[in-house]
C-alpha cells in the first residue's frame, strides 16, 4: 500500500519528504522503486503496536512536530494512523496555521465500534475520542473504499471522510490471458493464515474438497496452527518476499477471501493483490465483495454462507466455465485500471484544491 500511496501523492502534488523505518523503505523499494524517484527519505522509528498511552502521543509528537518543523510542508499526509495519530494532528493544526492535514484510517477504524472501557483514563484518549479531537476544518480523514465510509458515517464516527481508493502497484499487474480449466483447479488463500482474518474457513472448505482440487497459502501461517491442521496445504516455510508472493498468487486459478465482520471498516491488501493479478475470488459474500461486484461487474463466484462455497467446490461445471471466468478477468481488470496511482492522484489533486 505506501509504495502505490507514495507514487500517487507524488504524482498529485511532487516532490514529498517521506519519513519512514529503513522497513518500511526497503518495502517501498522492492514493491516500486520509482515512487521514491521524487522523494526525500527521513528514517524514523515507530513505537511497536500496544495499547493507546498518553507516552505514545508524546513520541509520536516529538515525532511529527520535529518533521514539520523542519520541512515546513504545505500538506502532511499520514498513511498510517492510531488513536493517538489524532490528538497530534489537532495539536499540529493548532501550531501550524497554514498546514493541512489528511490522515488514510487504514485498519484502525474497526476498533473504535463495539465495547468501550469503562474507564475515564482510557475512554479520553481512545480512538472515539480522538476522532472528536480531530474535527478541524485543516484535518480530512481518507478511508480507502466507499463502503468503508458508508459504514463509518453510519456509526457516526465523523461527519466527514474522503475516500481515496486504495491503489495497486502498476509494475505488478498481471496482464488477462486466455484462461482454460487444468485437471485440477489451484484454489489459494491469499495473506497472513491467521483466525482473525477467517482461515479457518479456508481449512473447512479445504477439508470438504481438498481430494480434488491443489491448496496453495501465499503468505505465512499464522503458529496458532499445528503441522497436522495444514496438512495437505502448499504453506511456506516463513515469510515471503514479495516476488515469491505475487508468484505464488499468480499460480492460482481462483482467490478463497473470508473476510471477518471488521472488514465492514477495513480495506484488505490481500484483495487488492488478488484484483492487480486478475485472480477470480471464491467467497461468501460480504459489502465490500458485493459493492464492487454492483460497479464493475461479476469478480467471482460469491456465495451466501461457507455450504455455498462447498457446493461450488463439489459442482466444478460452474468453476471451469471459461466464459465466466473471461467475465470475472474483465471485471478485476476494470478495477485494476481504476486503481492505478494515477487515478488516485487526480482524486487527491481535488480533494487538496
Amino acid at each position: 500500500m505506501n509504495a502505490a500511496f507514495l507514487h500517487a501523492l507524488t504524482l498529485a502534488a511532487g516532490p514529498a519528504v517521506l519519513a519512514a523505518t529503513r522497513r518500511q523503505y526497503d518495502a517501498i523499494r522492492e514493491a516500486e522503486p520509482s515512487a521514491l524517484d521524487a522523494a526525500t527519505w527521513r528514517e524514523i522509528e515507530v513505537m511497536p503496536a500496544g495499547g493507546v498511552k498518553p507516552s505514545r502521543i508524546l513520541s509520536q509528537w516529538r515525532t511529527l512536530s520535529a518533521l514539520v518543523a523542519e520541512h515546513r510542508p504545505e500538506h502532511l499526509v499520514l498513511l498510517s494512523a492510531g488513536p493517538e495519530t489524532l490528538f497530534v494532528a489537532r495539536a499540529l493544526a493548532m501550531r501550524h496555521p497554514a498546514l493541512r492535514i489528511c490522515l488514510v484510517l487504514h485498519g484502525v477504524l474497526a476498533t473504535a465500534i463495539g465495547w468501550r472501557s469503562r474507564d475515564p483514563r482510557r475512554r479520553l484518549i481512545d480512538l472515539r475520542s480522538g476522532l472528536r479531537v480531530a474535527r478541524h476544518p485543516r484535518i480530512r480523514l481518507a478511508v480507502l473504499e466507499d463502503h468503508i465510509r458508508t459504514a463509518a458515517l453510519h456509526h457516526r464516527l465523523a461527519d466527514k471522510f474522503l475516500v481515496w481508493p486504495h491503489p495497486v502497484v502498476v509494475h505488478e499487474a498481471a496482464a488477462v490471458l486466455p484462461w482454460s480449466a487444468p485437471a485440477r483447479l489451484n484454489i489459494a488463500w491469499i495473506g497472513s493464515a491467521n483466525r482473525q482474518k477467517g482461515f479457518d474457513d479456508f481449512l473447512a472448505v479445504h477439508r470438504h474438497a481438498g481430494a480434488r482440487h491443489d491448496w496453495i497459502v501465499a503468505g505465512a501461517a499464522s503458529a496458532e496452527y499445528d503441522p497436522a491442521a495444514l496438512a495437505g496445504l502448499d504453506v511456506p516455510a516463513g515469510w515471503l518476499d514479495r516476488a515469491t508472493l505475487l508468484a505464488r498468487i499468480r499460480a492460482a486459478d481462483y482467490a478463497f477471501v473470508a473476510f471477518r465482520g471488521e472488514y465492514e471498516l477495513t480495506a484488505s491488501g490481500s484483495l487488492l493483490d488478488c484484483i492487480n493479478q486478475r485472480k477470480p475470488v471464491l467467497a461468501v459474500r460480504n459489502t465490500a465483495l458485493d459493492t464492487l461486484a454492483r460497479q464493475y461487474g461479476p469478480i467471482g463466484h460469491l456465495c451466501d454462507d461457507l455450504a455455498g462455497v462447498q457446493a461450488l467446490l463439489d459442482d466444478e461445471a460452474q468453476l471451469r466455465d471459461a466464459a465466466a471466468y473471461a467475465r470475472f478477468q474483465a471485471s478485476l481488470d476494470a478495477i485494476a485500471r481504476d486503481r492505478q496511482p494515477a487515478a488516485l492522484a487526480a482524486t487527491i489533486r481535488a480533494d487538496f484544491a
